[in-house]
Parts: structure tokens; sequence; C-alpha cells
């Protein structure tokens, strides 16, 4: 009898000292597990621009054209530019659009928004449109007044990269207007 009580408390204090924890091995096998369970991709994302911006160019050519010309940023439209690196970043690019207005002696004879849309006239088979944004609208004055028509050059670039597309938009006193892509553009 002497011994089973002397088992007895050692069973006891045996079974009291237990507290039940997992092994350090255990608890961090488990927490693995969850992390990976729970692992979500972190995707950091940039926009550029932040804020709204816009320039206005005004053209006077001497056989009585007038170009007015607003690049601004479209703040409702965003082109996605997926950037290889160890974050998995994507940089949004908001579309810059450009309002076209000309006048044949100081009246209006072509009105038009364009955008990075212009691409889509053209075969793009070759290269990704949704990635091209409007990069640039101007007058070239030279060749406006030597056809006595408006001739614009715009360009269409991919960011973060060297792809551009160059158009020739010319308008005739009419307001007929012709889209031809072009090579290269003195710019």
């Amino acid at each position: 009898m002497k011994y089973s009580v002397l088992i007895l408390c050692i069973c006891s204090i045996a079974c009291l000292s237990c507290s039940g924890n997992t092994t350090k091995y255990d608890s961090l096998k488990e927490a693995i597990v969850t992390f990976k369970h729970d692992n979500k991709t972190v995707k950091p994302i940039s926009i550029f621009p932040e804020l709204y911006a816009e320039v206005q160019n005004d053209t006077t050519l001497s056989n009585g054209y007038k170009v007015k010309i607003k690049n601004f940023t479209n703040m409702d439209k965003l082109v996605a530019l997926p950037i290889i690196s160890p974050f998995d970043n994507t940089q949004h690019f908001r579309e810059i659009s450009s309002e076209i207005t000309v006048y044949k002696n100081n009246k209006i004879i072509y009105k038009d928004v364009i955008s990075n849309t212009i691409s889509e006239y053209f075969d793009h088979t070759k290269t990704n449109i949704k990635h091209y944004l409007n990069n640039g609208i101007s007058v070239d004055e030279a060749t406006s007044l030597a056809q006595n028509k408006v001739i614009i050059i715009t360009s269409n670039s991919v960011p973060v990269s060297r792809k551009n597309n160059y158009y020739r938009l010319s308008i005739d006193a009419r307001g007929n207007s012709k889209l031809k892509k072009i090579e290269n553009a003195r710019t």
C-alpha cells in the first residue's frame, strides 16, 4: 500500500505537470502551413500622373488656320503596364487625351478628341494596343503652310520602353481629315 500511494502521487504529478502544449517543432510546422494557406500576394500599385494635368497650345498660321490643342489627363481611364520585378509591381498610367479644334478664317471646321485608341485604326497584330498612350500632339507648321492644310503629328508610346508609333493627321479647309501612320516624325 505504501508503494501504491507513491505511484499514485507520481502519476498525479505527471498528469498535472503536462499542460498539453505542442512541441516547438509541431508549432512551427503548424505556423508554416497556416502562412502558406493565408498568404495573399501583395501587389503594390502606382498610378502616374496622380493628379489632373492640362496643357493648352494655340497655333495661328499665316494661311488662315488656327489650331487649339488641349492635352489633359483622363482621370477615368487607366492603362495597366506590368513590370517584371521581384515584388510583382504593377504601374498604371492615366490615359492622356487631346482635344483638337481647328479654325479656318475664325470658323470651326474640325473638332475631335484623340487618345491612345488612335492606334486601333491600324494593324495591331504586332503590338499590344492596350499598353500604348497618347504621348504628344504638335502642329507641323512648315508642312501645313506648304500644303495649305493643317498637319498634326501625334505619337503613341508604351511607357518605360522604346516602342513608339507616329501618326500624321491632315485636315483640309473643309474639315475633312485623313489619318496616316508614319515611320518617323520630327518632334
